[in-house]
């Protein structure tokens, strides 16, 4: 695998953790704010998390841009990678750290939906997103 392609996912990977982190970070605020019932902050950090998760969905695109023009084996090998799935083991240390990044991202992304869940079913009890 072309490792010059590998260190492009990587960065585009790290650029996507940080639009996550910063998601989850809203999204706590987001809760505590509620919680003090100021739904001008609330309204103010919606449109933030929106935008964050807009600039996520762009990294997304971008790493599925660069593993569609590898090779369908290596593509597929890549996105099991990018999703941080051990169904194989990557021996290049380049691999290993698109694998970690990728599971760091699913924890994010696993924490931020648990708040979510919690603020929603708060606000929403039954009619909540998540029932």
């Amino acid at each position: 695998m072309e490792e010059s392609m590998l260190l492009e996912i990587l960065k585009e990977m790290q650029k996507k953790y940080q639009c996550m982190a910063e998601i989850e970070r809203i999204t706590r605020e987001i809760g505590e704010f509620l919680s003090r019932n100021d739904q001008t902050s609330v309204q103010m950090l919606l449109g933030m998390r929106q935008e964050e998760m807009d600039k996520a969905d762009m990294f997304t695109k971008n790493i599925n841009c660069l593993i569609s023009v590898l090779p369908p084996e290596e593509a597929a090998k890549v996105d099991n990678l990018v999703k941080g799935q051990e169904n194989w083991n990557p021996n290049e240390q380049i691999s290993e750290k698109i694998m970690e990044k990728g599971k760091n991202i699913q924890h994010i992304l696993k924490r931020t939906i648990e708040i979510d869940r919690h603020i929603s079913t708060r606000i929403a009890g039954t009619h909540s997103f998540y029932n």
